[in-house]
């Protein structure tokens, strides 16, 4: 019987030294050898989830193989997180996500299904939107300068108003750190996303907000809001008479909506560096770049894993900052 077991032991450990983990086993040269999955957390028709869709249809091209997208959404990115970070980390199942899931949600809940910072391999960052601070048209305010000087007369008499698409996201936080910074008095209306919010600006009803420039783009030409500032380190192609923060004297709030490429940590890094590179030759294609990043007015990141890892790292912390500053709590 002693001896059955040590040759039964004997063969376990054989067969465990020759035969590679699922994920081992998927050299890059093989990879992909069956449909791959993009597991994006908002509902279809939005700027993730576009971009993914296109993302994927290039990617079937490249790796002959289906590229799907799936839509976990809901609770601020969570839902789709936890998918994708409990998935197996072979390469087949990748994370299209953005500061909501990997900075921000960390400081806005006490307690999250997935850990941001050792759940995920970044692949990489693909794309930055920058975002415009606007007010209404009928706004005595021109500059940015002349808004900080109405909003410190009105002050806590009367506190002028900012919107958000809702409270602790990226259009909120940036704004409750620059009314930190600046020593200024302002309320914060939230709003269930930018549809509602828009009107109620061009009303007059709320006197500004920061949304990304393709959002806002059509009503800022077509005279109904005033754009005052840029938030990005250069102008925008779509608005290139609006400056940046820095040139309008005032420090940058680093408003830019961010979405990257994710996957399960413990893929191996010889899979997500082929990942990285195959995606990060397609959002550099002209016609990709002209028919999918250009057109909304979004930039083109298009980052390595490192550089990616080293955005997130950066981020956390700029997001923590905000989000002590603005109070919010999404628990």
């Amino acid at each position: 019987m002693k001896s059955l077991h040590h040759f039964t032991a004997a063969v376990v450990a054989a067969a465990a030294a020759c035969l590679p983990t699922l994920a081992s086993a998927q050299t890059p040269a093989a990879f992909p050898s069956k449909p791959v999955n993009i597991v994006v957390p908002y509902a279809a028709g939005g700027p993730v989830d576009n971009l993914a869709r296109a993302l994927a249809i290039r990617l079937n091209k490249t790796w002959a193989q289906p590229v799907v997208v799936i839509n976990r959404t809901g609770a601020n990115e969570i839902i789709g997180a936890e998918f994708a970070a409990k998935s197996a980390p072979d390469g087949y199942t990748l994370f299209a996500a953005t500061e909501a899931a990997l900075s921000m949600n960390p400081h806005l809940y006490k307690k999250l299904p997935y850990n941001p910072q050792k759940d995920f391999a970044p692949i990489s960052r693909l794309i930055s939107v920058p975002m415009v601070f606007f007010v209404p048209q009928n706004s005595k305010a021109n500059t940015l300068q002349e808004f900080i000087a109405q909003a410190r007369q009105a002050g806590k008499t009367k506190p002028l108003t900012y919107g958000s698409s809702g409270a602790g996201g990226i259009v909120h936080l940036p704004l409750a750190m620059f009314a930190k910074q600046e020593g200024l008095e302002m309320v914060h209306v939230p709003y269930k996303g930018a549809a509602p919010l828009i009107p109620e600006i061009i009303a007059g009803q709320i006197d500004a907000a920061v949304l990304g420039v393709s959002v806002i783009e059509q009503h800022i030409k077509g005279g109904r809001l005033k754009a005052l500032a840029v938030s990005s380190q250069a102008r925008s192609v779509a608005l290139p008479d609006v400056p940046t923060f820095r040139e309008a004297g005032v420090r940058d709030i680093q408003a830019v909506f961010n979405i990257g490429l994710l996957a399960p940590a413990g893929t191996p890094a010889s899979l997500v560096e082929k990942i990285s590179a195959d995606v990060r030759k397609i959002l550099l294609e002209p016609e990709f770049r002209k028919t999918q990043i250009d057109a909304f007015s979004y930039v083109a990141v298009a980052s390595t894993p490192a550089e990616y890892r080293d955005f997130l790292v950066r981020d956390y912390q700029v997001q923590g900052e905000r989000v002590r500053a603005s109070g919010a709590s999404l628990d």
